[in-house]
Order: C-alpha cells, then sequence, then structure tokens
C-alpha cells in the first residue's frame, strides 16, 4: 500500500520537478543547487528554469529572515536563532555595521553567512530598496558564477571523452572546485571583515 502512495509522489515530482525545486532551495539552498544543476547538464531539467527557481527560492528565503530581524525586533530575532546562526549575528555585526552594502553582497559566497547576514539587515534597518537590490545582485551573481563554472566544466569534461567516459566526474570536479573557490572566498572575506 505505501509503495502506491511512494508511486504517487514520484509522478508528482516528474510532473511538477520546479515546486520541488523551489521547496528544497528555499530550506536547502546551494545544497539542492548542485543537484539541479547537474541534472541540467544532463537534460532532466532545464538551466534557465533551475537560475529562476533558485533565484526566487533564494529571494524569498532570504526576505523571509530580513524580515525577523525588521520587525521582530533585536530580543526576539536573538532568541528565536541559536547555535551557530546566533554566533555568526555577534561576529558580523560590527563588520556590517561599518560595509553593510558589501557584507550582504559577499554574505552569498562564503558558506554559513547568509542567513546572519538577512536578519543584521532587517536588524540594522537597511533600507528595503537598497537591501533587495543588492541582495538580488548578490544571488545572480553566485548563480551566474555556479552556471557558468558547471557549463566550463561540463564542455571541458565532454572535449575530453576519450578519456573520461563518466559525466559524474564532471559533477564531481564542479561540486570540488566550486567548494575550493568558496573556501577561499570565504576565507578572504572574513580576513576582510575582521579588520
Amino acid at each position: 500500500m505505501w509503495y502506491q502512495y511512494f508511486d504517487s509522489f514520484i509522478d508528482t515530482l516528474g510532473a511538477h520537478p520546479y515546486i520541488f525545486l523551489f521547496v528544497g532551495l528555499f530550506f536547502a539552498g546551494e545544497t539542492v543547487l548542485l543537484p539541479a544543476i547537474y541534472f541540467a547538464l544532463d537534460g532532466k531539467l532545464h538551466m534557465p528554469y533551475v537560475i529562476l527557481t533558485f533565484l526566487l527560492a533564494t529571494a524569498t528565503a532570504d526576505f523571509m529572515w530580513y524580515y525577523v530581524g525588521r520587525h521582530m525586533g533585536d530580543r526576539f530575532a536573538r532568541r528565536m536563532v541559536k547555535g551557530k546562526i546566533q554566533e555568526r549575528l555577534e561576529r558580523l555585526s560590527g563588520p556590517f555595521a561599518k560595509h553593510g552594502a558589501m557584507v550582504l553582497f559577499f554574505s552569498k559566497f562564503v558558506y554559513g553567512t547568509r542567513t546572519a547576514v538577512q536578519i543584521l539587515a532587517g536588524l540594522q534597518k537597511m533600507p528595503i530598496r537598497k537591501y533587495f537590490s543588492i541582495n538580488i545582485l548578490g544571488i545572480a551573481t553566485l548563480t551566474t558564477f555556479m552556471a557558468v563554472l558547471a557549463y566550463s566544466i561540463d564542455e571541458t569534461v565532454e572535449s575530453i571523452t576519450d578519456l573520461i567516459h563518466n559525466v559524474e566526474i564532471a559533477f564531481l570536479v564542479f561540486v570540488v572546485v566550486l567548494v575550493l573557490t568558496q573556501l577561499s572566498l570565504g576565507a578572504y572575506f572574513k580576513k576582510i571583515w575582521s579588520r
């Protein structure tokens, strides 16, 4: 009996993959984006729709955290947010006060800072137009970077198909290059923000 529900779920997923992608991106962000880009390169999804879905889901999730910071008040936002996000809120408060726009933009590239920076933008009452323009620009830049990187690696792997016959290798190379790039950018911007 449970397999009928599972089959129904799989059929629904196949018929509406971008709805499920939106939900996954809303809650898990780049963790879901990486496989979605892989499926787009493999032809199972369309890259423009993946990019648009990522932009919408990330902007929606980010605005939710901005709203928490802006309208829920400092004590409520800090009480609602615990653990690592709370530590990042405290660590990024000073740099955000000095360079709010820069920190907001580059938080997309520094793993683990996005949510804290959205809350800070709200707590420090960043004007909503400024917030939206910088945040959307950051999301679009990250998405473009990831898509260009994926296409570049895919083209490189296709050009050496005599040596490599596995598309999974291209995905692995993409993930490794992306993680290394994000870690190095993260270290660089954390050093700048700590000044």
